[in-house]
């Protein structure tokens, strides 16, 4: 009994969230366009509710994000919004256009009367394309290819570009994804972990931990990236890759953009091909060090336990139901395997 009024309870804070959600878009939407055609649906929940915006007399769309409150300052959403418009400008990086609303400011400000928090929103523009097949080997290893260089040019613009060096975004390192001050909640918390496995994990951590303290912090492998090149994020039309959605963009170790781009694949037997393939194309723009080379696997690992903690802290996100299925006992055994070859 008390585990069906848990689930009632959860479906009728659903509900709500739901009327919250479509309040808060409607509002975007009187905000970021004059016309009074423009309807929205829903398309995912994550660290922020994401909207397609349709006109139904032109047809046209664009996509809407509401970052939940106190996910970002005003100042790190601007940050986002200039390195994106940079990049648009001065890159080959294929990026979404974010719109102004009728105010002329990217970023609106969204209220309902069922809550008392501001949302803040940006609209961007709507891109073609879809993520690439998971299912089509020679597509996979194709994209994973061009998204090595796309990357490439990321980290290039990143290291040439001053103002990359004091943006007002977050850092991810080692305290902020497994250590003291875990941004997403902590792996150790996942409810299918065994004593055992938590005992693995917890080895492997502590290598991470050692390893990277070794490997250091420096202009030349630490500075400003997307942070979530994932499959998600990305969208191939055609030979085209695209990248969207650098709501979590901040500093980090460049090549955490590597390990971030075969998450939840990264147990597949094909991704050390891809991964491969990602180096291919990323030095066909910049070089990457011995040193560099030799942490792929600890940059990996370390990002499989970050999404272990994202995965139990963040249940109510609309994919953590399918990628929580395994996710907590093949980490363990990525694990064990992390720890043969570099214990």
């Amino acid at each position: 009994m008390p585990e069906v009024m848990a689930k009632a309870e959860q479906t009728v804070a659903v509900a709500l969230n739901q009327r919250l959600f479509d309040e808060l878009a409607r509002d975007a939407m009187a905000k970021y366009y004059a016309e009074p055609y423009w309807e929205a649906r829903l398309l995912q929940l994550s660290e922020n509710i994401t909207y397609l915006l349709t006109n139904k007399l032109s047809l046209d769309r664009s996509v809407l994000r509401i970052s939940r409150p106190g996910y970002h300052s005003l100042g790190e959403l601007k940050a986002e919004l200039a390195w994106v418009e940079r990049l648009k400008k001065y890159t080959a990086v294929v990026a979404a256009e974010p719109l102004r609303g009728v105010n002329g400011e990217h970023i609106q400000f969204l209220q309902s009367a069922l809550a008392k928090e501001t949302y803040a929103s940006v609209l961007y523009e709507f891109m073609e394309g879809g993520a690439p097949d998971e299912n089509n080997e020679e597509e996979m290893l194709r994209s994973f290819y061009d998204l090595g260089e796309v990357t490439a040019y990321l980290h290039r613009d990143s290291r040439s570009w001053p103002p990359a060096r004091r943006l007002d975004r977050f850092v991810w390192d080692y305290d902020t994804m497994l250590g003291a001050r875990p941004r997403w909640g902590r792996w150790q918390d996942a409810p299918d972990l065994t004593g055992e496995g938590i005992d693995i994990l917890a080895r492997a951590s502590g290598v991470i931990f050692k390893r990277l303290k070794r490997y250091g912090k420096n202009k030349e492998n630490f500075g400003l990236i997307h942070a979530d090149l994932r499959l998600a994020n990305l969208l191939v039309d055609g030979l085209t890759i695209k990248v969207i959605d650098f709501d979590d963009c901040g500093y980090s170790w460049y090549l955490h953009d590597l390990a971030s781009a075969v998450s939840f694949i990264e147990h597949k037997p094909l991704a050390k091909q891809l991964v491969e393939n990602w180096l291919a194309g990323y030095r066909r723009v910049l070089p990457l060090a011995r040193a560099d080379q030799q942490e792929i696997d600890t940059f990996i690992m370390q990002r499989r336990l970050q999404l272990l903690a994202w995965l139990t802290s963040h249940s109510e996100s609309t994919p953590v139901k399918l990628l929580s299925v395994g996710y907590a006992d093949g980490s363990v055994r990525l694990a064990e395997e992390y720890l043969r070859k570099h214990l």
